[in-house]
């Protein structure tokens, strides 16, 4: 009798051990599954958020349109345009500024004068008429007198830039942008002139940390 017993509790211990074996595996192979299919998910998601800036850099045609005076603002616009991968227009006036023209301490000079004239609006040389192909601009220039100079005023009132997000950008000796900023879009309220930065001394980094944060 008690050969029977040890016999059956021998194979209801074996059916147990069996049965908690299928069943740990099928709990392994399940949260095997779930760790697969979250990584799937994940790398899914990842791929169309890559899928959706690559298509949104593709949309964008992006353009820096800059006036310098003494070359600073020239410098600021060529890494501009690397680090936002764009084209680059200069504005060039009919007749270049000379270091006396811009010699702000003396009250006669061409620059004292035209930013003393609202009405002022320098000729420019070259045809920028292909800015308005681009839906992104930068549009740069040093400050003067506080604000943007009267050829940026030329500028946006020969070309049709209305269908672009602009963001303006300048130099200076001390003056912020904000300003020029608040002035341009009272003037232009038509114009998407989207904000802007003050780029003096930059970097690649700075540049490319501000581009980063317009989007």
């Amino acid at each position: 009798m008690k050969k029977y017993v040890s016999v059956i509790l021998g194979i209801i211990l074996t059916a147990c051990l069996v049965a908690c074996g299928s069943s740990g595996k099928d709990t392994v192979n399940e949260n095997n599954q779930e760790v697969i299919n979250h990584q799937e998910t994940s790398a899914e998601n990842q791929q169309t958020e890559a899928d959706a800036d690559s298509e949104h850099k593709n949309q964008e045609k992006v353009a820096v349109v800059y006036f310098s005076g003494t070359g600073n603002t020239r410098e600021a616009a060529n890494i501009l345009m690397k680090e936002a991968e764009a084209d680059i227009f200069e504005i060039i006036p009919e007749d270049i500024y000379t270091s006396d023209d811009l010699n702000y301490n003396d009250d006669n000079c061409r620059a004292n004068q035209e930013m003393n004239d609202d009405s002022a609006r320098p000729a420019i040389r070259n045809d920028l008429s292909a800015v308005s192909e681009y839906n992104v601009i930068y549009l740069g220039y040093p400050i003067w007198w506080g604000t943007a100079p009267r050829i940026i005023q030329t500028f946006i009132e020969s070309y049709d830039i209305s269908g672009a997000t602009v963001y303006v950008f300048c130099t200076s000796g001390s003056s912020e942008i904000e300003q020029s900023i608040s002035d341009l879009q009272k003037l232009y309220p038509d114009v998407n002139i989207a904000g802007g930065k003050r780029l003096n001394n930059v970097t690649e980094v700075d540049v490319k940390e501000w581009i980063n944060s317009l989007h």
